[in-house]
């Protein structure tokens, strides 16, 4: 497949999406948009056309409306790329959790995963360029893709030291759930059902689908890709049967 003439732009400022994306192979450069934190009107046409989601949620939380917003935001500046965006939040109880706002929040939060399942989704947007003419929904003359990917993950029982001792090593800030899979918060997981990379933030089978639809090449299969970069982290894969 000859590489596509218009530019990939990943609406991202997360080191681990960043890694993630550069093992499928392709070629992309980063800009983070505040988009989220500027929540726009949302078109009918997109609500129609967003993911259905596994559990019911407020419709301004839905994933993919978040990567959304972060997609047209930077998609308004540079109107002849591709966008890629994403956005994952950690799903308990029909609640949202986002990111702690301290090391107290951070040992509550966690404090209420342990010994349970919880919902780990990531929504993608895909917007094309505007001289684009594939399938998609469509936004201000641009089609965009989108998909949803949802794991779940199960914490194991957790002492109310193990959780200091985490939350101490300074990773919990700045991770929706108060964890990160990729580094200490592995050690919290008993098991992952569906996608591992969606938990770290970057489903890589979704998003390889959605810019193979756009006409892009994708050099290194999604589940390469996971392992190559597995071993880049120092990491064995996952001791239970999971997904990339």
């Amino acid at each position: 497949m000859p590489a596509s003439p218009h530019p990939l732009i990943l609406a991202s400022a997360s080191p681990r999406r960043r890694e993630l994306l550069a093992y499928l192979g392709v070629e992309y450069t980063c800009l983070a948009s505040p988009a989220e934190d500027h929540p726009a009107p949302v078109p009918v046409d997109l609500v129609a056309a967003l993911p259905p989601l596994p559990e019911p949620l407020p419709i301004d939380a839905h994933p993919t409306l978040v990567a959304w917003r972060k997609a047209v935001d930077i998609g308004r500046r540079y109107p002849d790329a591709i966008v890629l965006a994403a956005d994952t939040e950690v799903v308990l109880d029909g609640m949202v959790l986002g990111k702690p706002r301290d090391e107290d929040h951070a040992c509550a939060m966690i404090r209420r995963l342990a010994g349970r399942a919880h919902t780990v989704l990531t929504g993608l947007c895909l917007l094309l360029p505007q001289a684009a003419e594939r399938s998609g929904a469509l936004y201000d003359g641009r089609r965009i893709l989108v998909d949803l990917v949802a794991s779940r993950v199960h914490f194991r029982a957790l002492s109310d030291d193990e959780i200091a001792a985490y939350v101490a090593l300074g990773e919990s800030l700045d991770k929706a759930g108060g964890y990160g899979l990729q580094s200490g918060g592995a050690a919290l997981i008993d098991a992952i059902e569906g996608s591992y990379t969606n938990v770290v933030g970057l489903p890589l089978p979704a998003v390889a689908r959605l810019l193979r639809a756009a006409g892009m090449d994708v050099p290194v299969e999604p589940v390469e890709a996971y392992l190559r970069w597995l071993r880049s982290q120092g990491k064995e894969p996952a001791p239970w049967p999971t997904q990339p």
